[in-house]
Formats: structure tokens, sequence, C-alpha cells
């Protein structure tokens, strides 16, 4: 990959994290459910249900729509740079899993479990 089109997915890959914020910044539901380990960020670049036997109906369609959010966001974002949406939801992944706070749940991998992190 050029270095020209590394950087052009860098910039996009922060404003689209910047979007992602945007995208649950004001959803209590889903900040408390991470607080509490019930939902958290998984290696797909979507939320997950970490512990769904404590997971409410409530949550679970709060996680449907910021998923459907962020589907949006990474196919915009994939048009725009000319990238598979699936490369754009696996930086923004990265990035999200970064950003999670100590004690959430992430699931870093597709083999790996959910784990909280430190």
């Amino acid at each position: 990959m050029s270095m020209i089109r590394k950087i052009s997915i860098l910039f996009a890959g922060l404003a689209m994290a910047a979007s992602l914020g945007v995208a649950h910044a004001q959803d209590a539901v889903i900040d408390q459910a991470k607080a509490q380990g019930i939902v958290g960020e998984m290696y797909t670049g979507y939320l997950g249900i970490a512990d769904a036997s404590k997971a409410t109906p409530d949550i679970k369609r709060h996680v449907d729509e910021i998923n459907a959010k962020r589907l949006a966001i990474y196919n915009d974002t994939a048009a725009k740079t000319n990238q598979p949406m699936q490369t754009i939801a696996a930086l923004t992944a990265e990035k999200q899993i970064a950003r999670a706070g100590s004690g959430e749940a992430v699931k870093p991998g597709a083999d790996q479990p959910w784990t909280k992190k430190p």
C-alpha cells in the first residue's frame, strides 16, 4: 500500500473515530452498560454484548442502533477513501479498543474471549 493511501486512510479513520464518538456520545444506556462490562468494543468495529445474562432488551436495542449508525459511517468513509468497508471498520476497531476505559469489556480478536481492560 502506498504511503499516500496509508495517510488518507489514517485521516479518514481519525475523522470517522470522531463521528463514532458522536454516534453514541449522548447514549447514557450504552455508557452505563460499558462501565458495567455488559457491552464492549469488538475487533469488528461494532459494539457487542459481552455479558448476555445482564443485557436487557433496551440495551440490545441501543447496541443495534449504534451499530447501524457505525455501518453507515463505515460505508460513507469507504466510499470517500476507496477502501473496503471492512478495512475501515477494522481500523476503527483498533482505535475504539485502545480508547476503552479501565474495566470496560473488549473483544480484540475473533479467537479471543471478552476481557476487561486493566
